[in-house]
């Protein structure tokens, strides 16, 4: 069991149902431990489990619900 983070900036995260939408949607995914949401820096922030999901299939779910990714933000603070 390896604990990972991934930080996105993602687009059209616009509100309550869209925070909603993103946050049910990863919580779906095998391994994921908790989701955060910041719409006002459109930040999405992921504690996984890499045994069993990974960065590429958070992403994917990002961008297949229509919150496009945009950049990797693990370098990025924000305060």
């Amino acid at each position: 069991m390896s604990k990972e983070s991934a930080y996105f900036i993602v687009e059209n995260v616009n509100g309550k149902h869209d925070m909603k939408e993103v946050k049910n949607t990863l919580d779906q995914l095998h391994g994921v431990k908790s989701v955060s949401i910041n719409p006002q820096h459109h930040l999405v922030a992921v504690d996984y489990d890499s045994s069993g999901t990974s960065y590429d299939e958070i992403e994917h779910s990002l961008n297949k619900i229509g919150h496009q990714v945009v950049a990797d933000a693990s370098n990025i603070i924000t305060r």
